[in-house]
């Protein structure tokens, strides 16, 4: 299965302090990648990254094999942020409009379907300054998934989505992957990392702790319970995270009459 998304020694530093140290993985088409880690790992950075939003110090980042850095390969994917402000005083349809000529396509009803998938398509003519956050995230969606991209990056996709979104996003990714698209999702969600990704990458201090499927990594690290017992271990997090909590149940006890 060919790799369409690689990342090759991604490093950036913002003076003395390394965000990402030569962080290298890959995605095989038609598969779901989860990029997973505690706050502060390097997970936003690295999307940005792989994007072009933020150049990297060093390393270099191929999308169908093609650089980042052509513009065939920025046409190749979708992007849905966690942190890139809307533009407000755009409507929901003027802003897939927006996407849809920015990249010279006639996708606009097909994002239109997403948006009333995500139950917001009577919101659409309205300024998404008058969105809720969770509208927001879903117009956010359905800009990144309406030209039907090779590659989807998401980030903290199902952050705000009530639970009828969740399940048309869930549907969305799968059956993008099922069709050859690859899709790469940082999420802190690790119970829904462990059933809908077919391999994670763990950046744990901006470095790689540990890449593979979440059923083998389970095995080996998590003692067969779950993705998230993994986590702690491979992250060296499991004894402190025992200490606080026990910490709090002994503080619950006390108040308990």
């Amino acid at each position: 299965m060919a790799d369409l998304l690689e990342a090759e020694g991604l490093t950036k530093r913002y003076g003395k302090r390394t965000v990402l140290d030569a962080v290298s993985f890959t995605v095989p088409a038609g598969t779901v990648a989860g990029l997973l880690g505690p706050n502060g790992a390097g997970k936003s950075t690295c999307l940005h990254m792989l994007t072009g939003v933020v150049p990297p110090d060093a390393g270099r980042v191929s999308i169908g094999g093609i650089p980042l850095s052509e513009p065939a390969a920025k046409l190749g994917f979708g992007f849905a942020p966690d942190d890139l402000p809307l533009p407000e005083a755009l409507t929901g349809r003027e802003y897939l409009v927006f996407h849809d000529r920015l990249r010279g396509r006639t996708d606009l009803e097909r994002g239109l379907e997403i948006v009333e998938a995500f139950d917001i398509a009577s919101a659409a003519d309205r300024q998404i300054a008058e969105y809720s956050h969770g509208m927001k995230r879903k117009i956010q969606l359905a800009a990144a998934l309406m030209h039907t991209p090779d590659l989807l990056i998401l980030d903290e996709p199902f952050r705000g989505l009530d639970p009828d979104a969740t399940a048309v996003l869930s549907h969305l990714v799968g059956s993008m992957a099922r069709s050859g698209c690859s899709v790469l999702m940082a999420t802190h969600d690790l119970a829904r990392a462990e059933t809908m990704c077919d391999d994670v990458v763990i950046l744990d201090r901006g470095r790689v702790a540990a890449t593979g499927q979440p059923r083998e990594l389970v095995q080996q690290f998590g003692r067969g319970e779950s993705l998230e017992t993994a986590f702690l271990v491979m992250t060296g997090r499991e004894r402190d995270a025992s200490r606080k909590m026990k910490l709090i149940s002994a503080s619950f006890e006390r108040l308990t009459p």
